[in-house]
C-alpha cells in the first residue's frame, strides 16, 4: 500500500566495478565495524593485513564504527587491486568486507517496521539510475481518478488522538512533500519555496508540542498549493543573482579550506575548475564583473537543458527525502534535526548544485549534457555528504523566507 511512497529504484543499482569512472576506495577512511574485524583477526592472512593498514577506533568505539582503514599517500584504500577491484573480496569472498563496504552506495533506514533502501548519489552508477530516469517513483495506485492528488489531505482535520511525536504522521508527511516535489504547476524553485514554508510551520507546532494540527496543517498546504494561494506573492520575488552567486564561491571557499575541504576529491575539484572558466571568475575583480556571465550562463545554456529534462533535479530532491529521512533526519553526531535545519541543509545543497551547474554550462555551451551534471551530482556529494562539517551554517537569514528565496530563484 506504502509502495509509492518507498524508494522502489535502489533495487535496481547493480555496481559496475572495474567499468566505474570513479572508485569508493578511494578518498575515504574506510569505517570497519566489529564482527568484520574479528573476522580478520581469525583469518592468519588478513590478521596481518588488518595489523599493517587498521588502525582501532580508540575514541566513543561503536559495534558498526571499530577501526579505521589507513588510506595510501595518494588516497586509495590499500586493499584497492591494480585492476581497480577489491583483492579481500576477490580473496576471500563478500562475506570479509565491511559492513559499509557491502551495502554502499544502498542507504538503508527502517520506518515504522519496515525496511527501505535509497541510494547515495556519490557513486556514478546510483547517479545515473537515480538522475536520467524520467519515471523514478511509482504511480500511486490507490489515487482516485479523476481527482486532484492532493485530495486526501482536503479530508484532514486537527485530531487529539495522537501519541505526542510527529513520526506518527511520516507517511502523509512524506507524501505531501514529494507531491509537491513533482508538481509542475509550479517551477522547481517555488515547490521547494512552499516546502519551507510548510516545514517552518510544522517546526513551530513541533516546538509547542501541538501534534494534533499535523492533520491540519497538510489539510491548510494542499489547499494553498492547489488554489495557488502563494503564487502572486513568489512571482513577485525577484533573482538575486550577485548574492546567490556569492553564496555558491563561498561553499567553494570552504571546499579549498584544507581545515574542511578534501584534496583527494580530484573530481570535484575539476568541476569547480569548469565552473570557474564558465563565469569567467577573477579572484583580482568584484563578483559584480562576472555575475553577468553567470546569468547568461543559466539563460542560453542551463535553463534550456533543464526544461528538456525537468525531472532530473526532481529526482535529486526525491532520492534526498529517502536518503535522510526528511524532514526527520539527523546530525552527523546521531542528534535529530529540527524540520526547518533539515529542509534548509537540503536546500543548501540543491542551490550549491545547481549554481554549479550554471557555471559548468557556460563553460560547455551547447555541449553541456547528462554526463557533466552527472560527474558534478555524484562528485559534489562525494565531498559533501561525507564531510559533516561542509555544509555546517548557523546564518539565520537563510532560515527566513528572503534567505530561502535568495538561495533558491536564479
Amino acid at each position: 500500500m506504502l509502495d509509492h511512497l518507498r524508494p522502489q529504484y535502489a533495487k535496481g543499482f547493480r555496481c559496475i566495478g572495474a567499468e566505474c569512472e570513479d572508485t569508493c576506495c578511494h578518498g575515504w577512511n574506510v569505517v570497519v565495524d566489529k564482527g568484520t574485524y574479528e573476522k580478520y583477526q581469525s583469518n592468519s592472512d588478513l590478521r596481518l593485513l588488518s595489523d599493517k593498514h587498521l588502525v582501532l577506533i580508540t575514541i566513543s568505539p561503536t559495534a558498526s564504527a571499530h577501526a579505521l582503514i589507513k588510506l595510501t599517500p595518494s588516497f586509495d584504500c590499500p586493499f584497492l587491486a591494480a585492476d581497480r577491484l577489491c583483492s579481500i573480496q576477490k580473496q576471500h569472498g563478500e562475506e570479509y568486507l565491511p559492513e559499509g563496504c557491502s551495502t554502499y552506495p544502498r542507504v538503508a533506514r527502517r520506518i515504522d517496521g519496515l525496511m527501505e533502501k535509497a541510494l547515495s548519489l556519490s557513486c556514478p552508477e546510483a547517479a545515473r539510475l537515480v538522475l536520467l530516469n524520467p519515471s523514478l517513483m511509482q504511480a500511486d495506485k490507490s489515487a482516485t481518478g479523476g481527482c486532484s492528488p492532493y485530495y486526501r489531505f482536503f479530508l484532514m482535520a486537527s485530531s487529539a488522538d495522537n501519541n505526542g511525536s510527529p513520526l506518527q504522521y511520516i507517511w502523509e508527511i512524506r507524501s505531501l512533500s514529494l507531491l509537491l516535489l513533482q508538481d509542475r504547476a509550479y517551477p522547481l524553485w517555488q515547490r521547494l519555496f512552499i516546502l519551507g514554508m510548510f516545514c517552518k510551520r510544522l517546526k513551530e507546532i513541533i516546538s509547542q508540542r501541538q501534534i494534533g494540527l499535523v492533520p491540519r496543517l497538510l489539510k491548510d498546504y494542499a489547499e494553498i498549493i492547489t488554489q495557488g494561494r502563494l503564487r502572486s506573492a513568489m512571482d513577485g520575488i525577484s533573482a538575486q543573482t550577485e548574492p546567490q552567486l556569492g553564496a555558491v564561491l563561498e561553499i567553494i571557499r570552504r571546499h579549498n579550506d584544507p581545515k574542511i575541504g578534501d584534496p583527494s576529491q580530484i573530481r570535484f575539484r575539476e568541476c569547480v575548475q569548469d565552473f570557474l572558466h564558465g563565469i569567467r571568475y577573477d579572484p583580482s575583480s568584484p563578483i559584480e564583473s562576472y555575475t553577468q556571465f553567470y546569468a547568461e550562463a543559466h539563460l542560453r545554456y542551463y535553463r534550456p537543458f533543464m526544461l528538456e529534462h525537468p525531472y532530473i533535479m526532481e529526482n535529486y530532491l526525491i532520492n534526498y527525502v529517502f536518503r535522510t529521512h526528511f524532514p526527520f533526519g539527523a546530525s552527523p553526531q546521531g542528534e535529530g534535526n529540527d524540520v526547518q535545519r533539515e529542509y534548509l541543509i537540503m536546500c543548501i545543497q540543491y542551490a550549491a548544485i545547481k549554481g554549479l551547474l550554471i557555471g559548468m554550462a557556460g563553460h560547455y555551451r551547447a555541449a553541456f549534457g547528462s554526463g557533466h551534471l552527472v560527474k558534478l551530482v555524484q562528485s559534489f556529494s562525494k565531498a559533501v555528504e561525507h564531510c559533516p562539517a561542509f555544509l555546517q551554517t548557523s546564518n539565520p537569514r537563510l532560515a527566513s523566507a528572503e534567505g530561502m528565496a535568495l538561495l533558491l530563484k536564479t
